[in-house]
């Protein structure tokens, strides 16, 4: 055997270390994420008090910091309540929208995974690569969009249920972060450039 020969194996064999590291690692987070949804999905369906994060709040002083000499203006943009008694239909939205929350990152682990997997027996390119990548994208957009507007919608009835208006909470606020859209279309632009791959190895398969 050559050193050329011992080079070249060595470093294969480093190759798919790597790949199966990243793909043990995004196939144990995704994991994670849906047990831990599952497990906050649980809570919130079953639990007499439920705690709320991040609900909005409109333009409250935080007249701790207003103390402070250098600080001209200070208030607080969200609160975070602990609620006991909620009916099922706001539970049921905020573990709806815990769910749609993971659904992309989830998706983009095990297509991580997936890939991984491909590249580690040496067909990177293929129709399940592509398609793959494409529902990823597709996850990644509706899960992030439609988390936020589910969330809105439940924080809007434990507004109303809960008489927090004259607290400061909005009945319907939503703040729309258009992130999840801009992932979703680089991820989509990933998935055509696979799909090109494909098409130039077929070519080139064909031309052996």
């Amino acid at each position: 055997m050559t050193e050329a020969q011992t080079t070249n194996r060595t470093a294969t064999l480093m190759e798919k270390t790597v790949l199966g590291f990243i793909a043990g690692a995004a196939a144990a987070i995704a994991v994670v994420d849906l047990i831990g949804a599952g497990i906050r999905s649980a809570v919130l369906m079953a639990s007499e008090a439920i705690t709320i994060p991040s609900m909005p709040l409109r333009s409250v002083d935080a007249k701790a910091f207003l103390d402070v000499p250098a600080v001209s203006d200070a208030h607080y943009d969200t609160v975070t309540i602990t609620a006991e008694g909620l009916s099922l239909s706001p539970r049921l939205l905020l573990a709806i929208a815990d769910g749609l929350a993971i659904l992309g990152p989830v998706a983009l682990c095990f297509a991580v995974a997936w890939l991984c997997l491909r590249l580690f027996i040496g067909r990177p390119f293929g129709t399940a690569a592509t398609w793959g990548i494409g529902a990823a994208a597709i996850a990644v957009m509706l899960g992030g969009l439609l988390s936020q507007a589910v969330r809105a919608n439940a924080f809007s009835e434990v507004s109303q249920e809960l008489g927090l208006a004259p607290a400061g909470v909005p009945t319907f606020e939503m703040a729309l972060d258009l992130a999840p859209l801009g992932w979703g279309l680089a991820l989509a632009v990933v998935a055509g450039a696979f799909e090109i791959g494909q098409r130039l190895q077929r070519d080139t398969e064909g031309l052996v």
